[in-house]
């Protein structure tokens, strides 16, 4: 008998859909219910909806047209009506699992749903992403909510065992699912391609978000108190968002350095894998993350990490990436300085591919996370 699992989460993000994905060959009926305001889906989840495949997956009826007005509407009663019409949609279609991925938007919209009155026999995992709770778990009114998700969840996954940590902090006495990239593996071609020699390469790949997370404009401003050392390199920024864009004009006039810009979502997923093979190294700053993909991507291809501890980096990398203990840019230029330095030696690039083999591969990743809705 089929299983029968309601996912709340983002339509539009390539995360829900690289993690929906590994289930296509599994007999499991999916209504999908959207968490953000965005009436797009993903090409790569509208495919998924469109694929004749062994699992079924549909988005609850009007979905991507309610997304956005009841969106705005929640922002002022606090999840009333999406929670409202997620609890009709479980009542209909009697799922055994309700699986919230990510916590502040479907986190927060499956405990309206089921505070009051969760089905009995339901199953409820919540997935952590990135900052849910790193982040939010500062702010008195996310707390409150937050525990008492944890409360109602029966099971917890995260990216890292920081935030599993977290979460035991934070009261969840379920049981905890095994840690894996929510966004999925890499696939054997792409961790048995032939990548440049770190001392061959010439670019500097920096993520280009800068808002109230990413912090790219500190890494501006540390690139450009680095013109003498950084003058042979090709500065690429991607995922740029137009404030981080308007910074690196403002730096390129002030000091001649020139930067490559590619907006968010410029590239595709291939792309960005080549973009991190021509890399030295990779500069991922913010004030909170998960695993953040940009780098795993950047060690699966060679290039040499510099993220922000803020992260769990930590938990990928030892002395063959630079973890940056303060988002400040002399903080930020001493990382570069070392990170070019660990370049130098290509045994470092090595040990970071065969990290992401043994942790990250795609069979072993999927394997473990089909474990998730079969316990």
């Amino acid at each position: 008998m089929s299983k029968r699992i309601f996912v709340i989460c983002m339509l539009d993000s390539i995360h829900s859909a690289r993690w929906l994905a590994q289930f296509k060959d599994e007999d499991i009926q999916f209504l999908l219910f959207p968490s953000s305001p965005h009436r797009r889906i993903h090409p790569q989840l509208d495919n998924l909806l469109r694929l004749e495949s062994v699992a079924r997956y549909q988005v609850v009826p009007f979905g991507r047209f309610f997304a956005l007005p009841l969106w705005v509407l929640d922002k002022f009663v606090d999840n009333f009506f999406r929670g409202k019409l997620a609890s009709i949609f479980i009542r209909t279609f009697q799922p055994d699992i309700l699986h919230a991925l990510e916590l502040q938007n479907a986190g927060y919209v499956a405990l309206k749903a089921l505070e009051k009155a969760k089905p009995p026999g339901l199953s409820v995992i919540t997935t952590n992403w990135g900052s849910d709770i790193f982040w939010f778990q500062r702010y008195p009114k996310h707390k409150s909510k937050l525990k008492r998700l944890l409360k109602l969840s029966d099971f917890h996954s995260a990216e890292c065992n920081r935030d599993l940590r977290l979460a035991s902090d934070l009261g969840f006495k379920g049981t905890f699912l095994p840690v894996i990239p929510n966004a999925g593996g890499f696939s054997t071609e792409t961790l048995s391609r032939d990548v440049s020699t770190t001392a061959s390469r010439k670019v500097i790949a920096i993520k280009g978000y800068d808002g109230w997370a990413g912090r790219a404009k500190v890494a501006l401003k540390a690139v450009s108190g680095m013109v003498e050392e950084l003058q042979q390199y090709e500065l690429t920024l991607y995922s740029t968002n137009l404030t981080t864009k308007i910074k690196a004009k403002q730096v390129e006039k002030k000091t001649g350095l020139k930067f490559r810009i590619h907006g968010k979502g410029a590239l595709s997923h291939d792309e960005m894998l080549e973009l991190f093979a021509k890399s030295k190294i990779y500069i991922g700053l913010s004030q909170s993350d998960g695993i953040s993909t940009s780098l795993l991507e950047a060690m699966a291809m060679g290039a040499i990490p510099i993220q922000t501890s803020t992260s769990c980096c930590d938990e990928w990398f030892g002395d063959s990436g630079v973890a940056v203990e303060e988002i400040s840019p002399p903080t930020v230029r001493k990382a570069i300085r070392k990170g070019l330095d660990l370049a130098k030696n290509q045994s470092n690039s090595e040990k970071n591919r065969e990290t992401i083999r043994r942790k990250a591969a795609v069979r072993k990743v999927e394997a473990i996370a089909r474990t998730f809705y079969f316990f």
